[in-house]
């Protein structure tokens, strides 16, 4: 048996190849050209072709690269193997490969012959020196690094790339001391380095060009629309980024766009932005514009990173998707017993904003042990493949933890019923697909001073999966937990023939984790849909006033109990209560469905059985975390989306329970709902009461484990009798 080292995507692998696979992968061409090999930079100008003898093809490509215009071909290859090349590159791709005596050589995986570091498309790319996409690694050494972003300043000897992200004020509109920049970083460049005018509206017409005509963004001002994008390579690789040199510069013409609109460390519509006034470019108030689309402009989400539990658990996403680093530590002697573990990898063009924020809590990226993805959607696994990459050009390794189900669908549920519902993760995410480590739902990840349980949920996706975090405050050696919803966004929001086991798993499991988790503090999945940043963003102003030097405070000050289920409550509002039917769009569990088997015109007389005890839940109160503490956190921090449903005068009861009727936790031919768990209780909860005096007299009728006959609505809510008789008849 043969090893061979080949390079697959930007990461290194061992093939093993039996006797009859060598003979067959040393048949590439008739004649192998001997001498050293070279690796080459390039950028992609056109149309990849295949040409030369049927038999024993070539491909070539279009390309920017030695200070020239002109095309670079492979080997002589099979014709398979030139299509497999040939599909592999395209127009606008900063790609690396190998030459001998002027050919690319082709190595066992034809589809690797042409590295990928950098595509230019329609969207502005920001890419850090230290981290993030590089050349590919090759004989055993780390590619060079890349870099990407608009070009802010160069003098003879040095260009400086970045994002634009200026902070200057903090959220009470205080001065800094000094202007804080997300993602900005100057350049040495080279003598002899090598420049390019690439145009991205017509690729072929892109050319060498100066360095002196290289153009320079005007201004960080977001009224600024036209920005200097470039892509520049080094000498040398991350290890040393210091001693680096810019080789080659590729800039873009006609310059990027963006859209003049204002951006902020907090989320779109903030509540912290009421007060901001009115934008002098676009005449709506501050607190009324959309943030650009972060697929477009990354940097318009960007924000600074906070330490959340004292050197153990930082919160290090961007102002709208919240990614949480978790520093873990067995207490042994052990090294390897710890791991870096981060909750979510966020959007896919947003990798150099997570690894900037991990680098400011102290960390290096390519240190994590473990990523987590919370179910199958695009900004919650956006940059795993780059982390990955990442941490694996530079000898590491990476655990991929997924929840199964959003990576290969579910086929039967918890009593056995067969399903065939499709996974949330595209079929095109194979390197995922291929290395996912299944989570175990409902046990543990014991990492000492770092719990995880990870607690099945589906309903926004098939897996989507939530957790409770147990994290150890090392300054009191006490215990702190979270509780963090994995599928937040009502996604099925007007019912289908097919959706309803989703519309009703997903208000099933809200009220699950109200019901079953004693958490003290919400960690939202998204930071628009509980204000967290926003919170932060009040702490960063309390401590930056000069009057509070001596009283600073920190997250875990800043934080207020309880809030968990009130963010829970908001979303079980929006998906249950006939209030959504006025929003556009919206369709209410409550007035369409779909209704349970055998309730759907309501029941009368229905036993039940408590399982617990019930708990009091208040209606969604949109003043969340009020701190008198902090002067902006003084009336709490409204959340705009959604806030439809603020009730907070409203009152429930709301227990699990198993209701003794022909429903068995399941839509027939649809999907499962209660079923996702063996034991086929239910979480319902009483009508509205107008006092929470009522709804804890209800609570003092009942016990768990009594047997009681209750009246249900068409959508199962408990009915409250209109004529003054118990909620709860004993039987």
């Amino acid at each position: 048996m043969i090893r061979r080292l080949i390079a697959i995507g930007t990461s290194v692998a061992f093939i093993a190849l039996g006797t009859g696979q060598v003979a067959q992968a040393e048949q590439r061409a008739p004649k192998q050209k001997p001498g050293k090999a070279d690796v080459q930079v390039a950028f992609v100008i056109g149309e990849p072709s295949v040409v030369g003898p049927k038999k024993w093809p070539r491909v070539s490509v279009p390309v920017l690269t030695d200070g020239r215009r002109t095309t670079v071909e492979t080997e002589s290859v099979r014709p398979e193997e030139a299509t497999t090349i040939a599909d592999s590159v395209a127009p606008g791709a900063l790609v690396d490969f190998e030459t001998r005596r002027g050919s690319v050589i082709v190595p066992t995986d034809a589809a690797t012959t042409f590295h990928t570091a950098l595509t230019k498309g329609t969207r502005a790319v920001f890419d850090m020196q230290k981290y993030g996409p590089e050349l590919a690694p090759r004989n055993g050494k780390v590619g060079n690094a890349v870099a990407a972003g608009w070009v802010y300043d160069k003098d003879r000897k040095t260009i400086t790339i970045g994002d634009g992200r200026r902070v200057t004020h903090d959220q009470a509109g205080r001065a800094f001391p000094k202007a804080r920049k997300r993602y900005e970083e100057t350049y040495r460049v080279k003598k002899t380095v090598d420049v390019y005018e690439v145009d991205t509206t017509d690729w072929s017409t892109s050319r060498p060009s100066t360095y002196s005509a290289v153009p320079v963004t005007a201004n960080y001002d977001y009224a600024n629309t036209e920005r200097q994008q470039a892509f520049v390579v080094f000498d040398k690789d991350y290890r040393k980024a210091k001693k680096a040199k810019v080789t080659d510069i590729f800039y873009f013409t006609p310059a990027d766009t963006s859209d003049g609109k204002p951006v902020w460390d907090t989320p779109t519509m903030s509540y912290l932005l009421e007060d901001k006034g009115v934008d002098p470019v676009s005449g709506q108030r501050y607190a009324d514009i959309n943030a650009t689309g972060v697929t477009n402009a990354a940097y318009t989400r960007s924000t600074e990173p906070f330490e959340i539990v004292p050197d153990t658990m930082y919160y290090v996403g961007d102002n709208e998707v919240s990614l949480y680093l978790f520093d873990a530590d067995m207490g042994t002697s052990t090294t390897s017993d710890d791991k870096l573990v981060l909750v979510d990898s966020g959007w896919p063009n947003s990798g150099y904003q997570y690894w900037k924020n991990i680098e400011a809590m102290g960390y290096d990226p390519r240190d994590i042990d473990a990523v987590v993805m919370p179910h199958g959607h695009g900004d919650h696994y956006g940059t795993h493949v780059e982390l990955l990459t990442m941490i694996e050009n530079a000898g590491g390794e990476l655990e991929m933890w997924s929840p199964r189900e959003d990576v290969v669908g579910l086929e039967k549920d918890a009593i056995g019923n067969v399903w065939n519902l499709p996974p949330g993760l595209p079929a095109s995410e194979t390197v995922i697909r291929e290395r996912s480590t299944f989570l175990t739902y409902d046990e543990w990840i014991d990492l000492g001073n770092v719990r995880l349980l990870p607690l099945w949920t589906p309903g926004h996706t098939t897996g989507s999966t939530s957790f409770e975090f147990d994290v150890e405050n090392p300054e009191t050696s006490e215990r702190v937990t979270f509780g963090y919803m994995g599928g937040y966004g009502w996604g099925p929001k007007t019912v289908n023939a097919t959706n309803g086991w989703q519309r009703l798993g997903f208000a099933y499991n809200l009220a699950w984790l109200q019901q079953r988790l004693d958490v003290d503090y919400a960690a939202p999945q998204h930071a628009n849909q509980f204000p967290l940043v926003d919170i932060n963003q009040a702490l960063v102003a309390y401590n930056n006033d000069p009057a509070n030097k001596r009283r600073q405070l920190t997250m875990l000050d800043a934080l207020v109990e309880g809030e968990f289920i009130n963010q829970l409550e908001k979303r079980y509002e929006v998906a249950t209560n006939a209030v959504s039917d006025a929003q556009p769009g919206y369709q209410s569990i409550e007035t369409f469905g779909p209704f349970k088997p055998g309730r759907e015109n309501g029941a009368t007389d229905v036993e039940v059985t408590l399982v617990d005890d019930g708990k009091v839940i208040q209606g969604y109160d949109q003043a969340m975390n009020v701190n008198p503490r902090i002067p902006l956190l003084r009336n709490g921090a409204a959340i705009r989306l959604d806030n439809h449903v603020h009730d907070p005068e409203g009152w429930y009861v709301q227990f699990e329970l198993d209701v003794l009727d022909s429903y068995r936790g399941f839509l027939p031919g649809v999907g499962p709902v209660e079923s996702i768990r063996p034991e086929l209780s239910e979480i319902l909860r009483t009508q509205r009461f107008d006092s929470k005096a009522e709804a804890n007299a209800v609570l003092r009728t009942v016990r768990a484990g009594g047997t009681y006959t209750v009246d249900l609505t068409k959508a199962s809510a408990i009915v409250i009798p209109t004529d003054g008789s118990p909620v709860f008849e004993e039987e």
